[in-house]
């Protein structure tokens, strides 16, 4: 089969000549501030990788655990049950408790013996030196109670307050840290699991919080008081003892949603359908995975909590 010239000539100019380029359109990017407070995206499209929680505030509440021991038990005396029968886990702290009551009942012979001696001085049948000695016999005893109620309040334990506890009752002693003593106080109940009934809690209440930080552990001494009507409970046992303290309403937001820039914290909140602001925020305390913000933020503020990172790329720079 030929081909015309002509036709072949027509064949060569199609083939020859050029296909069309394609067109490439240019991928749409955010505009960002000059501060990079601000990013606008082009389209709600690429808004949808940036999904937000409100803030919101509620109460908040802070749990944390300390490991304790049943330091005492207190019976009624059978002797004299006015009186209550302390059994303490170290016998040093028996004596010192022993010593105290001693020392009270000292005290008050050595006032009436004091009476009775400036009376008879007044009416001429003693001597200033029989005075004195009255007078240095009752500030021996006042100065020995002292020392060993120091002890005592040193272990945990106050001895006006053992003298008032009910009978059958256990005493715990545990220490918390230095950092969690602003959420403790005296009344707060707790509950207690004991190594003994591990499946079983106890429920206790601090009647005592020492006065005192340990300079080595930075620990704080409480006193927990639990009711131990059967006696099963014993001195020197161990237990956990868990707090549970509410710290009133405050505003959270997650803590994915934090960044933090050259020592500042920063979250970014959706500002409008296609727009996101960066806020710098003043943070409080952790609980669990939210952070306390204690300013920078209003409540139900849409913070953005998933590709946080991209926008700190996009608002820093890097």
């Amino acid at each position: 089969m030929k081909f015309h010239p002509i036709c072949l000539l027509a064949l060569l100019v199609v083939a020859c000549k050029e296909k069309p380029k394609p067109v490439v359109t240019s991928i749409p990017r955010p505009t960002i501030s000059t501060d990079g407070g601000r990013i606008t995206f082009p389209d709600s499209v690429m808004m949808r990788a940036f999904t937000t929680q409100p803030a919101h505030s509620g109460a908040i509440r802070t749990d944390f655990s300390a490991p304790g021991h049943v330091a005492a038990m207190v019976l009624r005396s059978v002797e004299n049950p006015a009186e209550r029968l302390v059994l303490f886990d170290e016998p040093s702290l028996s004596e010192n408790y022993t010593a105290i009551l001693q020392h009270r009942i000292n005290i008050q012979t050595e006032r009436g013996n004091l009476d009775r001696v400036k009376d008879l001085q007044a009416h001429g049948a003693a001597s200033g030196k029989e005075v004195i000695e009255a007078q240095t016999q009752l500030a021996n005893e006042e100065a020995a109670i002292i020392s060993d109620e120091a002890t005592l309040k040193l272990a945990g334990f106050d001895p006006k307050e053992l003298r008032q506890s009910p009978p059958n009752t256990i005493l715990v002693v545990c220490e918390i840290p230095e950092n969690q003593f602003g959420s403790i106080r005296k009344g707060l109940a707790c509950s207690l699991n004991f190594t003994a009934f591990p499946n079983e809690r106890f429920v206790g209440r601090i009647d005592n919080v020492n006065d005192y930080v340990d300079n080595t552990t930075r620990q704080i001494k409480l006193r927990i008081s639990v009711a131990n009507p059967d006696g099963r409970l014993k001195a020197g046992m161990f237990a956990t003892v868990e707090f549970g303290v509410s710290e009133g309403q405050s505003m959270t937001v997650s803590r994915d949603a934090i960044v933090t820039v050259q020592g500042r914290d920063y979250v970014f909140v959706q500002a409008g359908p296609q727009a996101i602001e960066r806020r710098a925020v003043q943070l409080g305390q952790q609980r669990v995975d939210r952070v306390v913000v204690q300013n920078g933020l209003k409540e139900n503020d849409q913070v953005v909590t998933a590709n946080v990172m991209q926008l700190k790329g996009l608002s820093f720079g890097y």
